[in-house]
């Protein structure tokens, strides 16, 4: 098989956790040379379910049927080495082998933030989600998110009403509808921005996904903003995939008995900035012309 064959197998058949994937490349350096291994030798590093996934996934004619498949559903697998792959990711410890994305090219913008939030938001949050996300894409700003309910799509929403820059990061295979009532917001992103994931076409909505996909959000940022988060939620562990990234994390301040500004609080008192107006947000994310990236 051709070199990307051999990445393809390993993000879209195999399946393995990608904390499993990097110690199998830590150890093969290439998936070709896993590929040919006698499985035996892996038996006592994985469990039972993965062994076998691994055992009936090195079909080579079912790999090459697979990849042609993307091409058929406009889904592109973007491994590290090539240049489409976006900059940001590439530089995390954990960054994915290969994405699969749809919808526009991602394009690498000079200054890009996740806007991250509650499934459940208030008004308040919907709002002051809704009027950032704007703000900034007005400004150029690329705005990455998890196409989810609520603040999420909130954000989506308004910057392709906007013709912004967004790219939407999901938690499932990248053909399926996750949740159902995003519909048409899925058919307008895959029309107008960027959709990435990390799992094969396919993949569920599984539970543990969804706290793995966020270091890719905070990973294709320079820094997020949590605008309403309670004190346990995704967002806040997106907040520290950010931190162990470098980058920046922000957050807006609300009225300290309400347990949907509990999260954001929390973080503004651990040293997280707190955000009240767009002008001096920007200035501190990027001070001189032409930073980011």
């Amino acid at each position: 098989m051709e070199d990307k064959l051999y990445w393809y197998w390993l993000c879209g058949k195999v399946r393995l956790p990608i904390k499993k994937q990097k110690e199998l490349m830590d150890i093969f350096i290439h998936p070709k040379e896993l590929y040919k291994i006698n499985p035996a030798i892996l038996k006592e590093h994985m469990t039972q379910l993965e062994y076998d996934r691994f055992v009936h996934s090195r079909d080579e004619t079912a790999i090459k049927k697979g990849y042609e498949a993307l091409h058929r559903e406009n889904i592109r697998f973007i491994i590290q080495k090539e240049a489409a792959y976006p900059n940001r990711l590439r530089k995390i410890y954990d960054a994915p082998y290969g994405i699969f994305q749809k919808g526009q090219p991602y394009e690498e913008k000079e200054l890009s933030i996740a806007i991250v939030g509650s499934r459940f938001p208030t008004t308040y949050g919907f709002e002051i989600s809704k009027k950032f996300a704007k703000e900034l894409a007005e400004q150029g700003v690329q705005i990455i998110s998890g196409l989810a309910r609520g603040v999420d799509g909130a954000v989506h929403r308004e910057i392709i009403n906007k013709n912004g820059q967004a790219v939407g990061v999901l938690g499932c295979g990248i053909d399926l509808i996750y949740p159902k009532e995003n519909f048409q917001l899925f058919y307008d992103m895959y029309a107008n921005q960027t959709v990435i994931s990390e799992y094969p076409p396919g993949s569920e909505p599984l539970k543990w996904h969804f706290p793995e996909r966020n270091r890719i959000i905070s990973g294709l940022s320079d820094g997020i903003l949590v605008t309403e988060a309670r004190a346990r939620s995704g967002s806040l562990i997106t907040a520290d995939f950010a931190l162990e990234q470098g980058r920046d994390v922000y957050a807006i301040p609300g009225r300290i008995t309400d347990a949907l500004s509990a999260g954001c609080n929390s973080l503004i008192r651990q040293g997280a900035g707190a955000v009240s107006d767009l002008e001096s947000f920007i200035q501190e994310l990027a001070p001189d012309p032409g930073a980011g990236g």
